[in-house]
């Protein structure tokens, strides 16, 4: 149940806006990379915070959301993992997980960092579909994901949902 404080109300408006602005982003991304066909879902919504006070604000606030699922160091840094009890949906796609790394430099400004889409096939598949496309390579052996972006959207592809990512990890 959501609480009726009016700083978690506020992420609520402010979750759904981001999301509806990223979402449009990426989708119009998607669209000009010509990889539509090859995408099943959108499952992870990556938000950024400028201070490890804000990730632990943000992080008790998004509890109010979902339930954290995962939070573990990831170079060096913690990443939290929500499942969200209703997902976000806008522009045809909706979204199950809202990953919430502490910062990197300190820098960063808040909000959406990116999205991540499953692919309908292997990452290695995905890939070879998409040879004039230049992925940069993220993720670990566990989570392989494939990066591109331009000036208004980031986009991350991999071929397993965050649900089973987050139990492949648990499982050690």
């Amino acid at each position: 149940m959501v609480s009726d404080s009016p700083h978690v109300a506020y992420l609520l408006v402010n979750i759904a806006q981001l999301y509806d602005t990223a979402i449009a982003e990426a989708d119009t991304l998607i669209d000009r990379l010509g990889v539509r066909d090859e995408l099943v879902q959108n499952d992870t919504l990556c938000l950024q915070v400028p201070s490890n006070e804000r990730y632990e604000q943000v992080k008790t606030e998004l509890s109010e959301l979902g339930e954290l699922i995962s939070e573990s160091e990831v170079n060096g840094r913690l990443i939290a993992v929500f499942e969200l009890h209703h997902r976000l949906e806008s522009s045809g796609w909706s979204v199950s997980f809202v990953e919430l790394p502490q910062p990197k430099t300190g820098t960063e400004a808040e909000g959406v960092r990116h999205l991540q889409f499953v692919t309908r096939t292997g990452i290695e598949s995905f890939r070879a579909k998409f040879p004039q496309l230049d992925f940069d390579d993220r993720g670990n052996a566990r989570n392989r994901l494939l990066e591109i972006a331009d000036d208004a959207a980031v986009v991350r592809f991999h071929d397993k949902n965050m649900g089973a990512v987050i139990a492949l990890e648990t499982m050690g």
